[in-house]
């Protein structure tokens, strides 16, 4: 069961509810209604919102659609999309599409006319991967500089994660730390996210990787390792939410618009902020809307 917060006052959008109320003025008249009505209402009120994994993390963006949808009177589909994603938007799969802002793919859909303007909605966290024992007492502090500090003090393995994100603040971590030498304790193996993480478990030692795909990974196999997370933003990735807006005819719009809108309100904002996943404690998600030209 996921995590639940308190909802905020419904603020039902006026004419959300205009496509249904022509369709039940058909059937309360003993008509049924027109084809193109029917499809009509449909378009307009289902939303269909791809996502990259890590916005689904413990099940937050679920209750937020479910939350919007109460309120707006639009139905949202949510699909979990991979390397493909912007694939999938442009064959018209998509009403709108949440992914990290640096990706290139990105970039083209909406350099390209494809979709609008991103807007940042929020950003999910890389986290440090933990053994039981914490030899080095990553568990006691609250900044990850000190913790990579502690690592590199202790001798204690750290297996690099060979992928993007993670090698960029491993290398940020090991700079801020005074370029400590790297001996026999940083190992940089050729390893990427679950390899790297099953061979810091095999070692009793850390590595870093996304929160998501470690919990994600943590639920297919057991793990004797544990995530923890920092409050800071080297450590945290923006997810925007980019509105589709062709092939014309297969894409609703205006449903997207208002789904965008919702998820950078600042009550939703405070929602986000205010998530939790059990024995974390921590936000695991941030808001990203101030970014935005608000």
């Amino acid at each position: 069961m996921s995590p639940q917060w308190p909802r905020k006052q419904h603020r039902l959008r006026a004419g959300a509810s205009a496509p249904i109320a022509v369709v039940l003025l058909f059937m309360l008249s003993g008509l049924s209604a027109p084809p193109e009505v029917g499809a009509a209402a449909e378009h307009r009120t289902s939303v269909r919102l791809l996502t990259v994994g890590a916005a689904l993390t413990g099940g937050m963006l679920a209750d937020l659609v479910a939350d919007f949808e109460e309120e707006s009177g639009h139905r949202v589909t949510v699909t979990a999309g991979g390397e493909d994603l912007f694939d999938q938007a442009r064959a018209g799969e998509a009403d709108i599409v949440m992914a990290h802002l640096g990706f290139t793919e990105l970039h083209d859909f909406v350099s390209r006319g494809r979709g609008r303007w991103p807007s940042t909605v929020l950003s999910n966290t890389v986290a440090f991967i933990i053994p039981p024992s914490d030899s080095a007492g990553v568990r006691e502090v609250d900044d990850p500089v000190e913790a990579f500090q502690l690592i590199a003090e202790h001798r204690s393995p750290l297996i690099v994660n060979d992928l993007g994100e993670t090698r960029y603040i491993t290398d940020t971590l090991w700079n801020e730390t005074g370029r400590p030498d790297k001996g026999d304790w940083f190992l940089d193996l050729g390893l990427s996210a679950a390899a790297a993480v099953r061979e810091a478990e095999r070692r009793g030692g850390y590595t870093l990787w996304g929160l998501h795909p470690f919990l994600m990974l943590k639920q297919q196999q057991p793990l004797d390792l544990e995530p923890v997370v920092f409050n800071d933003s080297l450590l945290q990735r923006i997810i925007a939410s980019v509105v589709v807006s062709r092939p014309p005819g297969k894409v609703n719009e205006p449903g997207a618009r208002a789904l965008q809108q919702y998820l950078v309100d600042p009550a939703t904002q405070g929602d986000i902020r205010s998530f939790r996943l059990p024995g974390i404690d921590q936000p695991v998600f941030w808001p990203a809307g101030n970014q935005n030209d608000n």
